[in-house]
């Protein structure tokens, strides 16, 4: 059996330590996975908001931005775990699809408006 060298990690914080700038050293995915998060939580408060004041432009156009949002991270997701985009290109990738999804967005909402 092949020995693998471990790869290198950041010491994890000790109890009470703070680190202002570590949130510097995060990584791409890391950031769009945890906006992916919020953004669900936010369509879930938005599609209750919607349900309940039916017909309000600003809620509509809210629901929609962050679907719009997921559906972009979520095909970030599809196509990196695919093999079909090599993740070195997670930036880019990550800024062509929000730049679809705005297009896409507003296209949508120019047919609704």
């Amino acid at each position: 059996m092949e020995h693998r060298e471990a790869l290198p990690t950041r010491a994890p914080l000790k109890q009470g330590e703070f680190d202002p700038g570590r949130w510097r050293n995060t990584k791409a995915g890391m950031w769009s996975w945890l906006w992916q998060r919020f953004s669900a939580i936010a369509i879930v408060v938005l599609l209750a908001l919607h349900l309940s004041l039916t017909y309000r432009p600003l809620i509509q156009f809210l629901l929609l931005l962050m679907v719009t949002f997921h559906a972009a991270l979520g095909l970030r997701v599809i196509l990196l775990d695919f093999s079909l985009v090599n993740v070195k290109y997670q930036k880019a990738l990550i800024a062509v699809l929000m730049a679809a999804g705005i297009a896409a967005l507003f296209l949508i909402w120019n047919q609704i408006y």
